[in-house]
């Protein structure tokens, strides 16, 4: 660990401050405390439906209107895209963790960190997850002198990954919003808070499971085609969700994805102002991850200058092209190919 590094890495800090600041959690608890003790989520005229309670049978995780589907049509619009736009970040966030030398570094254990951001937002716990990665985690300077089989991140043990994510999360996330009644989105959107900690269980057995099989337990410093096709199939369903939300959405991309400077009243305005700024922390955070990283690589030799900077202007240009979920998938990717190189 370099001081700096450490130094480096302190805008992650910043970003976690602004989030804390600008979600608020504590008034959103303590706005939702009428709903969870009437039992109903209420809003607009007459509106309401029962609230779910105990869902998991485990004190932490039993709580109120956190787990419900959103009722504003602008929160539904930016939330159903933002947690489609998970999907890439879960897959990648794990397969960091298959890289053998992160093994007993903070990026070995991001279901962890996952977990925590589902109690309290992504972008909260995640710029805390990338700030012990940068200073904690080898660099891709130190990657590209490693043996190939310590820096890939593809094995054959985790070529079940994408499909947990696709069964575990993204299902989930469709029947959150698409479900015919509000009580079978609240089902789902309950279901779907363990999500992050039964992808990661599931992907350790799934690897413990595919041992048992004969084969060479190896890693390669590119992706199977196999790997490479189902990698694909998440971006492009985020990407799908993407252009749909900003082709027919009947509201501004600003107010969508904004958070207002004023303050918010109620559960509904608040909950959507949380979840804008979760957005934005979580994916400010993972970009400027991506850009340390592809530093790094030019720091090895790995990428030039022209390179360097071509990668991360792509980034905003990306983002409004694809979506940031996809944006930020193809971008690891590529860094991928860039390591395989060295």
């Amino acid at each position: 660990m370099g001081i700096s590094r450490v130094v480096g890495a302190l805008p992650f800090l910043l970003l976690f401050a602004w989030s804390w600041r600008e979600m608020n959690l504590d008034q959103i608890i303590s706005t939702a405390r009428p709903s969870a003790e009437s039992g109903f989520i209420e809003w607009g005229n007459d509106n309401k439906f029962a609230i779910l309670d105990d869902f998991h049978g485990v004190d932490f995780l039993t709580g109120s209107g956190a787990a419900a589907p959103p009722p504003s049509p602008i929160a539904a619009w930016q939330t159903f895209h933002f947690l489609i736009d998970l999907g890439p970040l879960y897959a990648i966030w794990i397969l960091e963790s298959h890289r053998a030398a992160n093994a007993w570094s903070p990026a070995y254990i991001p279901t962890v960190f996952a977990f925590v951001s589902q109690l309290t937002g992504a972008a909260i716990t995640m710029p805390v997850f990338y700030f012990l990665c940068i200073v904690f985690s080898p660099s891709a300077s130190e990657l590209a002198r490693s043996r190939p089989p310590r820096r890939s991140a593809w094995a054959r043990g985790n070529i079940l990954l994408i499909p947990l994510v696709l069964v575990l999360h993204t299902a989930e996330v469709f029947a959150m919003f698409l479900a015919p009644s509000y009580e079978s989105r609240h089902y789902w959107t309950w279901a779907w808070q363990s999500t992050p900690l039964l992808i990661g269980i599931g992907n350790v057995l799934a690897g413990l499971a595919l041992r048992l099989f004969p084969g060479r337990r190896i890693r390669s410093p590119s992706p199977s085609s196999i790997q490479k096709a189902m990698l694909a199939v998440l971006v492009l369903i985020s990407t799908a969700v993407w252009v749909y939300t900003i082709t027919f959405s009947p509201h501004p991309l600003a107010t969508l994805f904004t958070p207002g400077p004023e303050p918010q009243d109620g559960l509904v305005l608040r909950s959507r102002k949380a979840f804008q700024a979760d957005e934005i922390g979580l994916f400010s955070s993972s970009f400027l991850w991506l850009v340390y990283s592809y530093f790094d690589l030019y720091l090895a030799g790995l990428l030039s200058l022209k390179g360097l900077l071509y990668n991360v202007a792509s980034f905003p240009i990306g983002t409004l092209v694809l979506g940031p979920g996809s944006t930020f998938a193809v971008s690891w990717y590529a860094r991928e190919l860039l390591l395989g190189s060295a």
